[in-house]
């Protein structure tokens, strides 16, 4: 059995949220059951990969290079 719950958007939305459901002949509730079941379903979290060591040294002297004057202030 479902729930009745209330929804508020902000100002910004809103109307975002009427063009949508006109545009696409969905109604307000799958919307929300839509989204709230994908929200929910996946991870909210960033996810690091490990990088190999040569990538690690390159990306290193590229950005040692472009920020010496910066990096070398904060070691000040």
């Amino acid at each position: 059995m479902s729930k009745a719950r209330t929804v508020r958007f902000e100002d910004e939305v809103d109307p975002l949220v009427d063009q949508f459901l006109e545009k696409n002949s969905i109604n307000f509730n799958t919307l929300v059951n839509i989204a709230v079941k994908d929200f929910i379903s996946k991870p909210q979290t960033i996810e690091l990969l490990p990088i190999d060591q040569d990538d690690w040294e390159k990306a290193f002297k590229k950005a040692h290079k472009k920020h010496k004057k910066a990096i070398g202030e904060l070691a000040k």
